[in-house]
């Protein structure tokens, strides 16, 4: 008895570890709501944008803070298809006038095709972009085509709102402030956040989001990035908050 007693409990023990071969376990389970809504202030700072509001770039065509290069345009001339005022870039310094600049390479193009000098980070899918910035600087445009020319700009980080500037201009990552919950929406966590930063020792943790499609519906991932004083950048996880059905890609 005492033999299949033991035999018994590490089978238990080992189902409990360990699912079988060719099952999967869900890692992400929807919850029938967040429990609790924990809101953060935004912070009070404005990416200046003016220099580039009049050079041959256009915003009628509905999207805020967006605006098409049109030819003729000397930013079009230094590859920028599109600019965006992304005013969350504030915390950065010095504080230069900076734009985000949207090199659109085609559709459906790889990874493979990106142009040779860089980006500072790009993205695809029905179209393959570049994503780079530009900066208004002693009565010039200047265009910023790396993470490490990025970085040679404007390192050190020296505040909360720098870091989080740093993580916004570093990759397709959102900041979310005044999250109510909705009732569209499928949640994953308990409690929904706002963006905050946390101050670890000399480095930052930057909370933020990332959205995209997947198909049948949208999902919004919580992001959560390392900043180090010299302005190199590390992500620590990513945990899916939740999912958007009344918005659908693919078509």
């Amino acid at each position: 008895m005492k033999v299949k007693t033991l035999v018994i409990t590490l089978l238990i023990m080992t189902l409990g570890s360990c699912a079988p071969v060719g099952i999967v376990v869900p890692t992400e389970t929807a919850v029938p709501y967040p429990y609790k809504v924990t809101n953060h202030e935004k912070p009070n700072i404005q990416a200046e944008f003016s220099p580039f509001t009049a050079v041959g770039c256009d915003n009628s065509h509905g999207y805020e803070n967006w605006y098409s290069c049109e030819e003729g345009s000397p930013l079009l001339d230094l590859g920028c298809n599109s600019i965006e005022n992304k005013p969350l870039l504030g915390g950065l310094t010095p504080n230069y006038p900076i734009a985000a600049c949207d090199y659109e390479i085609n559709e459906n193009i790889g990874v493979a095709d990106l142009p040779s000098d860089g980006c500072v980070y790009a993205d695809g899918g029905f179209i393959t972009s570049c994503h780079r910035y530009l900066i208004y600087k002693d009565g010039k445009y200047q265009l910023i085509k790396t993470l490490d020319e990025f970085r040679a700009h404007y390192a050190p980080v020296d505040s909360p709102e720098e870091a989080l500037s740093f993580v916004l201009a570093s990759d397709d990552l959102i900041a979310h402030y005044g999250q109510t919950k909705n009732d569209d929406y499928v949640y994953f966590v308990e409690i929904l956040e706002d963006t905050y930063v946390e101050t670890v020792a000399s480095d930052y943790i930057v909370h933020v989001f990332s959205t995209y499609s997947v198909c049948d519906a949208f999902e919004t991932k919580s992001v959560q990035v390392k900043v180090a004083h010299d302005g190199h950048l590390t992500e620590l996880n990513r945990t899916l908050v939740y999912r958007d059905p009344t918005q659908t890609g693919c078509e």
